[in-house]
């Protein structure tokens, strides 16, 4: 009762300030702490596609609130306008907080392609909480 009372305050809080519950919210181009968290998971986007990249600099971002945040992040990864999509998942600080590489999205070249949710496509190893 207690998790559906939370839910109920928060997709009203959510309304409120003109997002949609559990939907995306609007780009927005990158700031600090999105450079923060894309940073933290860098390591994990190069594993990902077997390869470094000497550019990789956050361009815009969404998010959508769930049981935490995903973040919907637009990363140039070359000087002449190569992106990734990444998709990163923050857990509430009840949960212990901590930041995951949930989605990689290769090769975008174009770089007006907008940044928009995607379906988790990776495998990740992450803490499981009961």
């Amino acid at each position: 009762m207690k998790s559906l009372s939370f839910c109920l305050i928060l997709c009203g809080l959510l309304t409120v300030a003109y997002m949609k519950c559990g939907g995306t919210s609007d780009a927005k181009p990158a700031n600090d702490e999105i450079r923060a968290i894309v940073t933290q998971v860098k390591g994990a986007v190069e594993d990902h596609a077997k390869k470094s990249y000497s550019v990789f600099e956050p361009h815009s971002y969404t998010t959508q609130v769930v049981a935490g945040t995903n973040y919907f992040v637009k990363v140039k990864t070359a000087a002449h306008g190569e992106f990734v999509h990444l998709r990163i998942f923050e857990h509430l600080p009840c949960y212990g907080g901590g930041v995951y590489l949930h989605g990689v999205l290769q090769h975008h070249e174009v770089g007006d392609s907008a940044v928009d949710y995607f379906d988790q496509n990776m495998n990740f190893d992450e803490p499981q909480w009961d």
